[in-house]
């Protein structure tokens, strides 16, 4: 196997403790045995062709375990690192998490406009809301899942966004001006999106619930607040769970959105169920993108396997709807940052810009 060579930078002040580093290639491990750094140094044989998300941790003089961060001490997106062959991975720790969990970090994209709070089976849910100015009348609707970390970072899991209010004012500017409302989701994530029961929702699915309520409540409150919106200017769009849960409410209502953004979508819960329950089922007046980077697996093998799949999965649809794309995002990983960068391709494709 390869061996790879960690060296490490610490921010100044860093507490004593034992450095060590864990990641999706340790199960996230807690424990420090053999992955320990000596004066900044690791040396580890990895497999070649490992795709791994890592972090470093610290072990206290207390025996309490505290996890890099960002240099406001909120939580920081993993290091991603890519094994082919002997090589060096430099890791730059910017500081490391506190109780203050970032409040002072400082936001790097715009925030919605406005945030409103619907009632839902589930009990209130936040709706965020953003708009070009000078444009209040009805506009295309975009609808995005995963509402927390499409706007401002501050409520984001690891301080990324999609910047979704910067991809769509560069879209006005052009011409094309769009409304955005985005929905927050909590950790009942896994039930909401995912249509079919498995382990993470507990073997109880509520993704026609959601379906019902964006088609039934949602819908209704933005046409009567901001003008009817025709179903050939609404769009729905989300990544990994949130794609799944895009492609199943478009395919299951047909004739409700114009558009699909199925982001990276996570196709494998109930042993790939989504993929018999959607054969024969489409939209003939739907468009549908679809797209996968090149880095979203555990190894490039099978990272070249999930795009064959989602390729798959856009054959399978051309058939049935108005128009299917698929596309690649070269050294993406399935993240924030990489569905940020798709982004705004997929808004101009949807307006025709």
């Amino acid at each position: 196997m390869p061996r790879v060579t960690f060296q490490l930078t610490l921010p100044p002040g860093t507490p004593p403790g034992t450095l060590f580093l864990t990641g999706d290639h340790r199960a996230w491990s807690d424990d420090p045995t053999d992955w320990t750094f000596q004066a900044g140094v690791l040396h580890a044989d990895l497999p070649d062709g490992l795709l791994a998300q890592m972090k470093v941790r610290r072990v206290n003089p207390d025996g309490t375990t505290a996890e890099e961060g960002d240099a406001w001490g909120g939580r920081a997106r993993a290091h991603r690192v890519a094994v082919l062959g002997d090589t060096t991975v430099l890791l730059t720790v910017a500081g490391w998490q506190d109780a203050s969990g970032g409040a002072t970090r400082p936001p790097r994209s715009a925030p919605p406009r406005e945030e409103t709070v619907l009632d839902a089976p589930w009990g209130a849910q936040s709706v965020r809301l953003w708009w070009p100015e000078g444009h209040e009348g009805p506009l295309p609707l975009l609808i995005l899942h995963d509402g927390q970390n499409v706007f401002d970072e501050a409520p984001t899991f690891a301080g990324d966004s999609w910047d979704a209010a910067g991809a769509a004012q560069a879209l006005a500017d052009a011409g094309h001006p769009v409304r955005i409302t985005a929905l927050p989701v909590n950790d009942d994530r896994s039930r909401r999106y995912v249509p079919f029961p498995f382990e993470l929702n507990g073997f109880d699915s509520g993704a026609d619930e959601y379906a019902d309520w964006i088609k039934g409540t949602l819908l209704p409150h933005l046409h009567a607040r901001f003008g009817a919106v025709p179903a050939q200017d609404t769009a729905l769009a989300g990544s990994s769970f949130g794609g799944l849960i895009t492609a199943y409410a478009g395919l299951r209502d047909p004739g409700t959105y114009g558009t699909l953004g199925v982001f990276s979508p996570a196709v494998w819960p109930a042993d790939f169920a989504f993929l018999r329950w959607m054969d024969g089922r489409g939209d003939p007046h739907s468009r549908v993108w679809v797209d996968m980077g090149d880095h979203e697996g555990n190894s490039i093998q099978s990272a070249q396997e999930v795009i064959t799949l989602a390729r798959n999965l856009t054959l399978q649809l051309a058939p049935h709807v108005h128009e299917a794309r698929f596309t690649v995002g070269e050294g993406h990983w399935h993240d924030e940052p990489a569905w940020r960068e798709r982004l705004p391709a997929f808004l101009r494709w949807w307006r025709g810009a």
